[in-house]
């Protein structure tokens, strides 16, 4: 149940960040590509996932 707590913050952390860095760019005329924004977004987050449930 813990894990299962700490995916649903790192999923709304990330979809935070992605938003705010979408809004920042759509603001000063930056296009971004929807495919390499979702896969880098998606890699990030099961990284600090990893990050957060890796046993010491």
């Amino acid at each position: 149940m813990k894990n299962l707590l700490k995916g649903a913050a790192v999923a709304a952390v990330v979809l935070v960040v992605l938003i705010v860095i979408n809004v920042f760019c759509n603001m000063h005329d930056i296009h971004l590509d929807q495919t390499a924004t979702g896969t880098v977004s998606a890699v990030c987050a099961m990284l600090f996932y990893h990050g957060l449930t890796r046993k010491k």
